[in-house]
């Protein structure tokens, strides 16, 4: 018998495994910026609203990997990357670099 899914060409188009790879990727990004909001909304230099936005992303993303899968490297390796991901955004924008000083390369003064 044929089998009758409708989308069944897709996956001689592009590969499932491409694809959770990208949602993977996608997700991974998602997770680091919403690192980087929570520190700004910890701040009170943003609103929650756009924390939450960049974290349904990433869930997003991230759950759409065991879409009909089960847990395997991809999936495992995806969220433990987006954890560290995660921390590094917080960590990163908790501790900005202070703008550097250009005056004296700027206007030259004769000491």
């Amino acid at each position: 018998m044929r089998s009758t899914t409708r989308l069944g060409h897709v996956k001689t188009v592009f590969p499932i495994e491409l694809l959770r790879g990208l949602l993977g990727l996608i997700g991974l990004g998602s997770a680091f910026m919403a690192g980087r909001t929570m520190a700004a909304v910890r701040k009170g230099l943003l609103k929650a609203g756009r924390h939450y936005a960049w974290m349904v992303r990433a869930v997003v993303c991230l759950a759409a990997l065991a879409f009909r899968h089960a847990p395997d490297a991809l999936m495992i390796g995806g969220w433990a990357l987006s954890a560290a991901a995660f921390a590094g955004g917080w960590w990163q924008a908790s501790h900005p670099k202070p703008p550097e000083d250009l005056s004296r390369k700027i206007v030259p003064r004769d000491e």
